[in-house]
């Protein structure tokens, strides 16, 4: 692959990962994968391992039947990428089914779909603990794939996972309140893809002695969830296999006492000092040390920031 077709590779990736969603454009990215790469079918999508076990989300497959998957997974753990390249960052690997697989029930499984050469490769998906794999396959007497295709490979499976996780990230971005953290979980409360205040807003929110992955695992089974911070995560179906759990924070103005709440009322509202003072029977100096109280609960300095704290501002 030289220069020129990179070039257009990932021009034409970032463009569909910026007007497609998610789904589609994970359907787009073999297409763009045929163009650069010679290949009869391929299976991609996200896998954690959980329990020495292997958990996927966001699977596809091209040129491959519906029976695939199912029968795929039944032979991971014998799966030669898979009992190697788990524990790397990134992993690219080419191989004859004849010549590198022993395990005689992954050899008839692989024959039942004519698979005869693989290229396999996975990278992590930021810094959590799913990555994104893709497996290309060759069939019948067509050749391996070359040790040049399988550098190539490994550059581009990076490029195609930072385009996935951008491409939802937008999506989410128009799915989420802007104020509120964000994760995407599987039905285990595996954490796949979050926000960057995301693990914050769960530490603090832990009970004496929780663990986070109790608490993910928690989101992961109940709609709403109040955590003992007072923060609220609940939770939405994404897709199939993924929940969207949005965070919502305590609102400062919670801190406030009836009297100092009615006070920002009127304050957003437009209001002086002196009508606040006239509509609450007390003197301008009370509401100004009325005010200087709800601005000091509230984190705030003036009434544009109590403004925007309260939504009537964009940030």
């Amino acid at each position: 692959m030289n220069r020129y077709d990179l070039s257009e590779f990932l021009l034409s990736l970032m463009n569909k990962a910026n007007t497609h969603t998610p789904l589609r454009f994970q359907q787009y990215m073999i297409g763009l994968m045929r163009g650069i790469t010679v290949f009869d079918s391929a299976w991609w999508g996200w896998s954690v391992f959980r329990g020495g076990k292997i958990a996927m989300v966001h699977t596809m497959v091209s040129g491959l039947p519906e029976g695939f998957e199912p029968k795929v997974k039944a032979h991971l753990v014998n799966d030669p990428f898979v009992r190697t390249g788990r524990s790397l960052k990134r992993y690219a690997r080419s191989l004859s089914v004849e010549d590198a697989v022993t395990d005689p029930g992954f050899k008839v499984f692989a024959e039942e779909f004519d698979l005869t050469q693989m290229l396999n490769g996975h990278c992590k998906v930021r810094e959590g603990p799913f990555n994104f794999f893709m497996s290309l396959y060759r069939h019948g007497q067509n050749p391996a794939f070359t040790d040049t295709e399988t550098t190539d490979f490994l550059a581009i499976l990076r490029h195609l996972e930072q385009a996935l996780s951008m491409c939802l990230q937008l999506d989410l971005g128009l799915r989420v309140d802007p104020c509120n953290e964000w994760a995407l979980l599987d039905h285990e409360g595996e954490l796949f893809l979050c926000s960057s205040g995301f693990n914050g807003a769960v530490k603090d929110g832990l009970a004496p002695e929780q663990k986070p992955t109790a608490m993910l695992r928690e989101f992961a089974g109940q709609a709403v969830v109040t955590a003992p911070s007072g923060t609220t995560f609940s939770r939405v179906r994404y897709s199939d296999d993924l929940w969207l759990v949005s965070a919502q924070p305590v609102s400062p103005l919670n801190r406030l006492s009836p009297k100092e709440r009615r006070v920002a009322e009127l304050l957003i509202a437009g209001a002086t000092m002196r009508v606040i003072a006239e509509e609450s029977g007390v003197s301008v100096n009370t509401v100004r040390n009325q005010v200087a109280s709800v601005y000091r609960k509230t984190g705030v300095h003036n009434k544009v920031e109590l403004l925007r704290l309260a939504g009537g501002l964009p940030r």
